[in-house]
């Protein structure tokens, strides 16, 4: 792993890519030019407000980009390749730093979910899948092309690369009446923090991003920060591969002699631990595993295994409740719901919402019942 990380610093220092102290004077140039390739007036560099947030954005941020290169670097060549195929500015790599620090599993407050947190109504308008079986919200490879391809529309629609940012946190339709009431779509205008012409949340979403950019742009930060690193390579290491229907994901795992928590984190996608019993599914393996995984492949002596969906209910955390408890009231493991909620700590909050499956024998009961606090869904 050692060799690995150095050899990634030693091509930043070829490419000039290393983090550094972001605002020196040597590196007005390089700064400038970031401005230039998203549209915005290289003016903006001085704009007051800006320069009073940039030290603190730094402090505040600079741990991210450390923190979202270290844990997914291997993702991050995705990222690069296709904004490069895509002809959009690389900066947009630090938009997704920023809306998830490149978690596929985050989720915001809104249910905005994956590397680029989109909506569901969003991602569905993009033609990723989101149903019951996949979410290719959290499919990096799908999530960054729809993004990139939603970026590039918003750019048709308003011209500059930095109003398709604005309007990629805050709705077109928000910048719309943003841009009509300030009679300009000048940054330093929109920015305005006493006419609130954008959100508050937009005014920062934009600063960070350029924030980032200006430190990852820079030659000493990677050193400052002792482990830092990241790969900034164009050519990313991952095979897609067909695979069929309603078969389970451990046996896919083995068949690419990978360990299976290994192989979840490269196909997020996947809600359960099968493939769904519809449509074209693929999985993504490292290129050093695909060829013997597609030689090892034989669909006819895969077992087909059961897809049906676990039914759940909500049960909200009262006071005295403790996993224990609620595992023994409603008949199922701890693990389970540990597993259902991703908890990893014994404690509960006072109201907190717990996702609870029912096992099959339950369903019927459970239906029956007319005076309930609960209530059942399918997931």
């Amino acid at each position: 792993m050692k060799i690995i990380i150095k050899t990634i610093i030693l091509s930043f220092l070829a490419q000039g890519l290393l983090f550094a102290n972001a605002f020196a004077p040597e590196y007005y140039k390089n700064q400038v030019e970031i401005l230039r390739t998203l549209d915005i007036e290289s003016s903006f560099i001085g704009d007051p407000v800006f320069v009073e947030a940039k030290s603190e954005l730094k402090k505040l941020h600079s741990k991210t980009l450390v923190i979202s290169a270290e844990n997914n670097y291997e993702f991050i060549p995705v990222l690069r390749q296709i904004i490069n195929e895509q002809d959009l500015p690389k900066e947009f790599l630090y938009l997704a730093i920023v809306e998830s620090g490149l978690k596929t599993h985050s989720t915001s407050r809104t249910k905005a979910i994956g590397v680029w947190q989109f909506m569901e109504n969003t991602a569905k308008s993009l033609d990723l899948r989101v149903d019951p079986y996949i979410d290719e919200r959290k499919d990096v490879f799908k999530s960054t092309l729809a993004a990139a391809n939603y970026l590039k529309s918003l750019k048709a629609e308003f011209g500059k690369w930095y109003l398709a940012i604005l309007a990629y946190n805050c709705g077109n339709g928000k910048l719309r009446q943003a841009i009509k009431e300030a009679g300009s779509d000048d940054l330093s205008i929109l920015l305005d923090a006493d006419k609130k012409y954008i959100p508050l949340e937009t005014r920062v979403f934009i600063r960070k991003i350029l924030t980032l950019a200006f430190l990852a742009n820079n030659e000493d930060f990677v050193f400052e920060q002792n482990s830092a690193f990241a790969n900034y390579s164009l050519s990313h290491e991952f095979s897609k591969v067909r695979v069929p229907q309603s078969v389970s994901l451990k046996d896919l795992a083995k068949l690419a002699d990978l360990d299976f928590a290994e192989f979840r984190r490269y196909n997020p996608h996947f809600r359960y631990d099968f493939t769904p019993p519809n449509g074209e599914v693929f999985v993504y393996l490292p290129l050093s595993k695909s060829e013997s995984f597609s030689q090892k492949l034989d669909t006819t002596k895969l077992a087909k295994v059961d897809t049906t969906i676990p039914k759940t209910q909500i049960y909200i955390v009262k006071s005295g409740d403790s996993l224990y408890s609620i595992a023994k009231k409603y008949k199922i493991s701890v693990a389970s719901i540990r597993a259902y909620n991703k908890i990893k700590k014994n404690h509960l909050s006072i109201k907190q919402k717990l996702v609870i499956p029912i096992p099959k024998q339950e369903y019927n009961y459970a239906k029956t019942q007319n005076k309930t606090t609960t209530k059942l869904v399918s997931r």
